[in-house]
């Protein structure tokens, strides 16, 4: 029975790659790494994958670390800084694929370390990215017209008789609604 190719992810920085095995739970697993070249062999249910990929440019195999947590993980030092045109130097493999999640051109490396590799345990995810505490929102630096009387939001109009009919209840505010009372209509 022919081996098959897992989903292999990879992404760069000047100084490293990260590569991304996407395969869980696998048993049998052997992994080879060189200067070179990594390969792989592994087993998930009745399924074998296995793959061999040469690198574009050599890597420091002593700097590098890897880890099976969830997904089989590599971070790969590279030997010298410098950008690849793909992981591999000969033809595109079909098998490896862009890791978006964690790719960073080279417009993004000044933006204080959007995506960087999280080499602790290697699985944990970097959520930086997220708005957190230095969220900068540009409303404060605008001043907004105000709505000319004349002009209303759509639905403003309809919605205001409801509320008038409602017993005063606007739907605002942070607690529950309040009770409304109802008079059905004539």
């Amino acid at each position: 029975m022919a081996s098959l190719k897992p989903d292999v992810l990879w992404a760069q920085r000047p100084d490293s790659v990260y590569l991304t095995i996407d395969l869980k739970e696998v048993q049998d697993m052997k992994v080879t790494l060189e200067t070179d070249k990594l390969s792989f062999s592994g087993k998930v249910g009745g399924s074998t994958y296995e793959f061999t990929v040469e690198f574009f440019a050599p890597i420091k195999k002593e700097d590098s670390k890897w880890s099976t947590k969830r997904l089989i993980e590599f971070y790969l030092k590279k030997e010298t800084e410098e950008t690849w045109s793909g992981l591999t130097k000969g033809k595109k493999l079909p098998f490896v694929k862009v890791d978006w999640k964690r790719w960073q051109d080279s417009d993004d490396e000044g933006d204080g370390g959007k995506g960087a590799f999280n080499l602790d345990g290697m699985g944990d995810m970097n959520f930086g990215d997220m708005g957190g505490d230095d969220y900068d929102s540009d409303d404060e630096d605008q001043d907004l017209p105000d709505l000319d009387p004349g002009e209303q939001p759509l639905g403003a109009a309809a919605a205001a008789p409801a509320a008038a009919s409602s017993g005063g209840y606007s739907g605002g505010g942070d607690g529950p609604p309040a009770k409304v009372e109802t008079d059905t209509l004539d």
